[in-house]
């Protein structure tokens, strides 16, 4: 009888063992299916994360209709792009006018980019340094960027006869937003998208167009 009761336990004690074993290898299952497809989730943003184009020959400021400088141009480091919420990719001649077309058309940018001034190459205009000097911009704003604070107080120290300064996007927006209210009240308090590229007679000069 006793032996017959220590074979029924043993019996059951092997039962649970194999079931809590299944258990244990179903959970590990699920756990590496989830670090899938969290890591597949992870690499598909990152497929999607917005990066910037270069913009080709034919194109134009979105905001002024103006000539978009390429990387090659020496213009082309004044230079500015956005993608919108919507996913376009749009591209300004001057940083002024970047600032501009979302007050014109009221559009969210889901990213921006300048031109760093020292490689030309793209960098966020959200952690771009701004320094304001006397240096020809296609829309005369004068305002060139650089990727950190360093190379742009070197650009600072090495260019005093252009009395450049630090400055900033909130002095940026200032000057546009000045420039675009001036430009409403001539037309009447309008802005036509098509024809509000029209520059001063003095932006005209310095710009070259």
């Amino acid at each position: 009888m006793k032996k017959l009761l220590a074979i029924m336990m043993a019996f059951f004690l092997m039962i649970i063992i194999s079931a809590c074993g299944d258990e244990a290898a179903e959970n590990k299952d699920k756990q590496e299916e989830g670090m899938t497809v969290a890591t597949e989730e992870k690499h598909d943003e990152s497929e999607h994360a917005a990066s910037p184009h270069e913009p080709g020959e034919e194109d134009v400021c979105a905001f002024c209709n103006m000539k978009v400088y390429t990387k090659t141009d020496p213009m082309g480091v004044f230079t500015a792009q956005a993608k919108t919420k919507g996913g376009e990719y749009v591209f300004f001649d001057d940083s002024g006018c970047l600032l501009n077309y979302q007050r014109r058309d009221e559009v969210e940018y889901e990213e921006k980019w300048v031109r760093d001034y020292v490689t030309s190459e793209w960098i966020g205009a959200d952690t771009a340094v701004p320094v304001k000097a006397e240096i020809k911009t296609p829309m005369k704003y004068g305002y060139a960027f650089f990727s950190d604070k360093e190379s742009a107080e070197n650009f600072i120290s090495d260019n005093g006869e252009k009395n450049p300064e630090m400055a900033a996007w909130q002095q940026i927006d200032q000057i546009s937003n000045e420039r675009y209210m001036k430009k409403m009240k001539m037309n009447g308090g309008s802005m036509d998208k098509k024809e509000d590229g029209n520059m001063d007679e003095d932006e005209k000069e310095e710009s070259g167009h």
